[in-house]
């Protein structure tokens, strides 16, 4: 057999088996090793022999196996702590046994594919860890949606059948809730939906950072607030490979505005919910049009320079801010993962805090906001685009801006959105379990929203630290997991603890 690359050798075992081409085309998906600007992938690994033996070469033992696994975590723990090296190896290994588990040709196609990538990414510069993760939840979502599509799925409803039937509850005055539970034709679906009339509460933006490290629990935190209903909030740093002081893991990423305090700036312009001084709830790109001083010297934000655009910053006289701090001055400056380099010859004191104003949107000041993104929809119409909101580069969080799925992905996800009647959406979906609850990928957020009558709306921090809580209980089906089913609703699955929220009080 002449010599050929690894993929040749799947094609040829996809076509003789008839394998629908949306899972031979995720083959092709974690071959750069940087997708965004990075150096071009290495020469894909040569193949000379078929299908049957590359699987016996790539797939002797499974990841689970204890040799397999403990080399994973090692490697991994070399970037994460120990705890975050276990979930990781952990989920590629129980994505790889559903993939067996499946026992037909799609399932073998996608477990070699899983191997070979690992096997690719492993061998790749660092940072590694965070690609591992994310090949954990690309192959997870292919393989959720082949084991439900192969057992017929087409006489359940579309999703947005499924929207349409949805029931909803009234327990607080103006705060319905309902549950979007079921199998769809894409596979099952479980998420939670609030719709709150305008006037009906009042919200406010939390820091929870505090209430994280005495360790209350987030559903009790927000209750001892005295909220009716509450969910988590925005980005924040977590498994980045480079988080330098004074930034800390846990510090949120992009705008954060508590009861007028600015505890972060709207660095990025990125989609965000915002309330202003009359309680009226906003969505839409929020930044970076506030000003930043240190004692006289004052500049506006709109020249800053992120991990979106660049990791150096102009060689013109500049300030580099990162934490609410100056770390810098000079030429040429470094940009900081979680912050910016702003040109200026202003007289900055390095080490020394800086304050920002208060942002505006639609002429109006902002009192409480927290930014996510991106945008899902504007106009009624479906707006998603990474770029144009600093998705990009090696800007936080770097699972978005360094994606390689082409919003792929079902995965647990948060959202908020407005309808026409100006009532707040917010929608908490389920994901990593295989059956009780696939996730959604964000085009599918958005049209779940726009099947509810939004006009506008916004990603914000999903994944395991996504929680949705009513009336002091939990009803969302959070873990760092993935899950085979057995979850239910009150389970006590491994979560991350929720380090911004947005809750609502009695009007």
């Amino acid at each position: 057999m002449v010599d050929r690359i690894w993929l040749q050798a799947c094609f040829d075992f996809a076509r003789a088996r008839g394998i629908e081409a949306s899972y031979v085309d995720a083959l092709h998906a974690f071959a750069y090793p940087n997708p965004r600007g990075g150096p071009p992938p290495p020469p894909e690994p040569r193949w000379a022999s078929d299908f049957e033996q590359l699987e016996a070469a790539l797939c002797g033992e499974p990841l689970a196996a204890a040799g397999l696994r403990d080399a994973l975590i090692g490697d991994l723990s070399q970037e994460v702590d120990p705890a975050q090296a276990q979930i990781f190896a952990r989920r590629i290994a129980a994505v790889e046994e559903q993939l067996i588990a499946l026992g037909d040709a799609t399932g073998r196609l996608l477990r070699v594919g899983l191997r070979q990538r690992l096997a690719g990414i492993r061998a790749a510069p660092r940072p590694r860890a965070l690609r591992v993760r994310a090949l954990a939840d690309f192959y997870y979502s292919f393989a959720g949606r082949w084991l439900h599509a192969r057992t017929g799925t087409s006489s359940a409803p579309t999703l947005a059948e499924a929207v349409a039937s949805v029931s909803w509850t009234e327990p607080f005055a103006g705060v319905e809730s309902a549950v979007l539970d079921g199998v769809t034709r894409g596979g099952p679906v479980h998420a939670n939906l609030l719709r709150l009339a305008p006037g009906s509460v009042r919200a406010r933006v939390v820091d929870c950072r505090e209430a994280v490290a005495r360790g209350v629990p987030f559903a009790k935190s927000v209750t001892q607030r005295g909220a009716i209903a509450a969910i988590s909030g925005g980005f924040f740093l977590y498994s980045e490979p480079d988080i330098a002081p004074p930034s800390r893991r846990f510090d949120p990423v992009g705008l954060l505005v508590c009861d007028n305090e600015v505890v972060s700036p709207p660095t990025f312009s990125r989609g965000a919910l915002l309330f202003d001084d009359d309680g009226r709830w906003r969505i839409g790109r929020a930044g970076p049009e506030c000003v930043v001083s240190q004692g006289t010297t004052s500049e506006p934000m709109g020249a800053a320079i992120t991990r979106a655009a660049a990791e150096v910053g102009p060689d013109v006289p500049s300030v580099a801010i990162a934490a609410g701090t100056v770390v810098a001055t000079g030429h040429a400056l470094p940009v900081p993962l979680n912050g910016f380099v702003l040109p200026s010859a202003g007289a900055w004191v390095l080490g020394q805090p800086v304050s920002f104003s208060r942002p505006t949107f639609a002429g109006r000041p902002v009192r409480d906001g927290v930014a996510g993104g991106p945008l899902l929809l504007s106009g009624g119409a479906v707006a998603i685009d990474l770029r144009a909101e600093g998705f990009w580069g090696s800007a936080p969080p770097v699972t978005f801006s360094q994606d390689e799925t082409g919003d792929r992905n079902t995965l647990p996800r948060l959202a908020a959105g407005i309808d026409e009647a100006g009532r707040l959406l917010l929608l908490a979906v389920d994901g990593r379990n295989f059956e009780r609850a696939l996730g959604m990928t964000l085009r599918e957020v958005a049209e779940v929203l726009q099947g509810l009558g939004c006009t506008v709306a916004t990603n914000l921090d999903g994944g395991s630290s996504k929680r949705m809580v009513l009336g002091g209980r939990t009803l969302d089906l959070a873990s760092t997991e993935v899950e085979q089913g057995t979850a239910k609703p009150g389970a006590r699955a491994s979560v991350r603890p929720v380090h911004t929220a947005v809750v609502f009080l009695p009007a």
